[in-house]
């Protein structure tokens, strides 16, 4: 038949290579999830229009109706003490979080970031989350369990072989796998049709400290985990912690409506290891309202888990004279003992202080063993003193906490809210303390107006009030001359960044203007 008229025709090829081409903006492509996540039904005229041929005839003189495949767009905060997923569907935008995770007793939402390793030469991955931890408790054999991974990105050298013969690249690859295969397996309980079929797309959340490297590294785990195909993908959006825990507050805090154009507000995201503190501006200049990232400080080492750490150097003190390690029954007895601190770390908040908590104390701990007698144990209890677990436990963590809070407060001196999210941003008594180290300022004018005077404040969901105040530096005694006009502990607080994720991604499939700058 020869070659095609388009090559017989030199002229005609000339002319189609010169002719204008639309211009079509592939950012809304790529960071959307416009009509299906960019399916088979949407088109391109030939001046560049977007249209929707779902609703189509073959011929196109008939419309019919056609069922249309909403899609899921999930949030993952990938932390270093406890990870967290939420997803919605597209079509209804109900929030449901993942609470049901494998062998997972407790009633926190957020699964363990922890693996199990076996530790011959196959080095082979045993278990993950809660079930890591269960089967480590019960045979420590053979098997190692690798934990705070993820405080490894901060360090770029730190990121190839593990001491324990692991590379760090696989170690985040399979986590993040098996959180992938059990959040398929929710989403294949809650509907009709299989996860596979429907179009997901993914809010995935870094800290603001990561390098693009590092980003991208965390990226490439995911490639490697089967969960996106390729990097940068169409159906992966990434934004930070702060910018998550932002966008869930706005959404969710009453507090949110009442700041103004060009008003300072900081997010305090402290978890389980680490404590960052961000500070935005809003902006709506454009008639759309966002925030402007101004600064923000980091902190490791800060967190619940130090609290978990500091009680049990409290215990070991009280049980000096006792061989911990002289039997496997007196081990994990020791181990009951301290998980009744996460009942007293719950419940801790300033009144605690005058308070005397008691702990079970049990039989295969062999206590009695002690001479004399420790003053302490009451029955079968071990008693605590509030004013001893302020002291040793609770108050040097929260004390790093406020000074972080406070380097930003000098920085910014007025800001018109401090939101609390995260797990141990949840806690009663970091919030006492915050407020118990802040003072008045009316009489250095700092406070405004008279009928500014007074801000709503959240504690739990309980609406209280409070004076505008400065922030009292703490460790030196000094007062900086920052004023904080609200805080607020937010409502699940510990899934602010998940759920933050999923709005995030669900408001990017309706709106074409970036929410932060």
């Amino acid at each position: 038949a020869g070659p095609p008229s388009i090559i017989k025709n030199p002229l005609r090829t000339k002319a189609l290579l010169e002719r204008p081409v639309p211009v079509i903006n592939i950012k809304q492509k790529t960071n959307t999830l416009l009509s299906n996540f960019w399916g088979d039904d949407i088109d391109i005229t030939k001046d560049g229009r977007i249209i929707d041929r779902s609703t189509e005839s073959p011929n196109g003189s008939e419309k019919k109706q056609r069922s249309r495949q909403t899609g899921i767009v999930v949030g993952i905060d990938f932390g270093n003490t406890f990870t967290g997923v939420s997803y919605a569907h597209q079509g209804d935008g109900e929030m449901i979080d993942v609470v049901k995770w494998p062998r997972h007793l407790n009633a926190y939402a957020k699964v363990p970031t922890v693996s199990l390793y076996k530790t011959n030469d196959n080095k082979g991955l045993v278990d993950w989350g809660s079930s890591a931890l269960a089967n480590y408790k019960r045979s420590k054999t053979d098997q190692i369990l690798v934990r705070d991974y993820k405080l490894l990105l901060f360090d770029q050298n730190a990121r190839g072989r593990l001491d324990n013969g692991l590379h760090l690249t696989d170690v985040l690859t399979q986590y993040l796998g098996s959180i992938h295969r059990h959040l398929m397996e929710e989403v294949n309980k809650s509907q009709v049709l299989a996860a596979e079929s429907v179009p997901i797309h993914y809010c995935i959340t870094v800290p603001q400290a990561w390098t693009l490297p590092t980003r991208e590294l965390i990226l490439r785990c995911y490639v490697e985990a089967g969960i996106i195909l390729q990097t940068p993908a169409p159906n992966m959006t990434v934004i930070t912690e702060a910018e998550a825990a932002a966008t869930y507050c706005r959404e969710n805090c009453e507090e949110f409506d009442s700041l103004k154009d060009g008003e300072i507000f900081m997010i305090c995201d402290a978890g389980g290891l680490t404590t960052n503190v961000t500070v935005f501006r809003v902006d709506d200049a454009l008639g759309v309202r966002q925030f402007v990232r101004m600064s923000s400080s980091h902190a490791e080492n800060c967190g619940s888990v130090m609290l978990d750490r500091k009680f049990r150097e409290l215990i070991l003190s009280k049980l000096a004279g006792l061989d911990i390690d002289a039997k496997p029954q007196r081990q994990k007895a020791f181990e009951t003992l301290l998980e009744g601190f996460g009942e007293i770390k719950s419940q801790f908040d300033a009144t605690s202080s005058d308070e005397v908590k008691h702990i079970s104390v049990p039989m295969g701990l062999d206590v009695k063993e002690l001479q004399p007698v420790p003053e302490w144990l009451e029955d079968e209890y071990m008693a605590l003193m509030g004013q001893e677990l302020c002291a040793v436990v609770f108050d040097p963590e929260v004390e790093k906490v406020l000074e972080l809070i406070d380097k930003e407060s000098k920085n910014h001196p007025i800001c018109a809210g401090l939101f609390m999210v995260g797990g141990f941003g949840a806690n009663k008594y970091l919030l006492d303390k915050l407020v118990s180290s802040t003072k008045k300022n009316m009489a250095n004018g700092g406070g405004g107006n008279g009928t500014d005077s007074k801000r709503s404040s959240v504690v739990n969901g309980l609406a209280g009030s409070m004076s505008d105040m400065s922030l009292n530096g703490g460790a030196n005694g000094h007062h900086s001359p920052g004023i904080i006009k609200k805080v607020v502990m937010v409502k699940k607080a510990e899934l602010a960044v998940a759920r933050g994720a999923v709005i995030y991604g669900l408001k990017s499939a309706s709106q074409h203007t970036k929410a932060f700058l």
